[in-house]
Order: C-alpha cells, then sequence, then structure tokens
C-alpha cells in the first residue's frame, strides 16, 4: 500500500470534493469525541466514521450508474 506523504495537503484538497450529504460536522465531531475514551480511541473512531460515510458514497454512485 502506498504511503500518504502530505497528510494535510490530501485534507485541504478534500475541501473541494466531499459531498455535504457525506462530510463531518461538528455535532459528528462532539458524538466521536464524547464517546473516545483516549485520543488514539478519537483518532480510530474518526477514522471509522470517515469510512462508512466514504462506503455510503461509494454505494451512492455505483446505484446512480446503474
Amino acid at each position: 500500500m502506498a504511503r500518504v506523504k502530505n497528510t494535510m495537503k490530501v485534507v485541504a484538497s478534500s475541501l473541494k470534493v466531499i459531498n455535504a450529504n457525506y462530510d463531518l460536522y461538528a455535532e459528528n465531531i462532539k458524538d466521536i469525541y464524547a464517546k473516545s475514551n483516549n485520543v488514539y480511541d478519537l483518532i480510530c473512531n474518526g477514522f471509522r466514521f470517515g469510512y462508512m460515510q466514504g462506503m455510503k458514497a461509494t454505494k451512492a454512485e455505483l446505484r446512480k450508474g446503474e
């Protein structure tokens, strides 16, 4: 698997392409923060949330193409 060399560049570029239906909002952040036991748990939970949002977006795109 390729390593991401410029993490923040990837994050910045996402601002131009994420559909609002699958973006991260303050309510999501508060919920993830409140239910995470430590900083590592917080990062993992944030990643998992983003991954699942990406899965939803991919499924929607696939349905659109049918």
